[in-house]
Formats: structure tokens, sequence, C-alpha cells
């Protein structure tokens, strides 16, 4: 009997973490490491191993959106129509190239001289912007000891917490 209940709760454990493997890799099929993958607008993620390759549990036998994402690489979201498990799917990230404008160097003044001049000139402006701050949560306490010792080994003790 025990065996009969080990045996249906492995069962019950592979049917609620079910997968998504495979393979990211570049344009030339080199395996890329550490690639986020994760199922868009939710927290369920994992990233790619050295090999390149990834799994990531899912709980849903259903159209599930997951994002390849990867510095240096463009980002892909692919819409994956799970039909059994483990469902393998492998990836090929696109590199992408950003190009930067010309950068002119001049010896006669130094760049952050305009940079001082336009803080000094807008300061009313952002001092406004500074003068005040709003937080979405701000958490303060004050922790108390009761029946704490005043001295130990005839030496007076001083206590302070800050939190």
């Amino acid at each position: 009997m025990k065996k009969l209940i080990l045996l249906l709760s492995c069962l019950y454990s592979f049917y609620c973490f079910s997968q998504i493997r495979g393979t990211v890799t570049d344009e030339g099929g080199l395996p890329l490491p550490f690639v986020n993958i994760y199922i868009e607008n939710t927290y369920i993620g994992t990233t790619s191993n050295e090999k390149g390759q990834y799994e990531l549990n899912i709980q849903n036998r259903e159209q599930v959106a997951v994002i390849y994402q990867y510095l240096g690489y463009k980002t892909q979201k692919h819409i994956l129509q799970i039909n059994q498990f483990p469902h393998y799917f492998d990836v090929r990230l696109k590199e992408e190239n950003y190009n930067l404008q010309e950068v002119v160097l001049s010896s006669t003044e130094n760049p952050a001289n305009g940079i001082i001049r336009n803080a000094i000139a807008n300061r009313k402006q952002n001092s406004m912007k500074t003068a005040r701050f709003t937080a979405d949560f701000y958490s303060r306490g004050i922790f108390r000891l009761k029946n704490a010792p005043k001295k130990y080994w005839d030496r007076k003790l001083v206590i302070l917490m800050e939190h």
C-alpha cells in the first residue's frame, strides 16, 4: 500500500511540475549561457546554463508567452501552444547592433564646464523637483528590551538599537 501511495504521489508531482525545455543559441549555433527566460507578466522564470540549455517549470497546459532576453541580443517573445510535457523549444537569438553618435574631443574646454553651467542655470527648477519626496512604503520601529540586566560582571551595559 505504501508503495502505491508513493507511486501516485510521484506521478502527481510530475503532472504538477511540467516543463518547457530547450537550448538557446546565437545565429552561429553557439550556446548562450545565462539567458533570462520567463513567462510574460509573471514571476515564473529561469536562466540557461553554460551549455545554453534551460528548463522552465509551468503548471498549465495552455498557450504561454515566453520571453528570451540576453544583453547584446534582440529580445524575443514566443507564443507556445503546449500539447504535451515536456515541451521542447529551441531558440536562436539575433545579435543587436547599436550605432553611437560621433564623439568630438576638444582640448580648449572641459566638457564638465557646460554641464555645470547648465545645472547652475536650472538650479531653481531642480531644487523644486527635489524639495518633496514620496515613498510607497516607509517603516520605522523602536525596540525595547524588557527585564534586561543593568550590569553584567560588574560592568554597566549600554544597549543601542536602531532599525
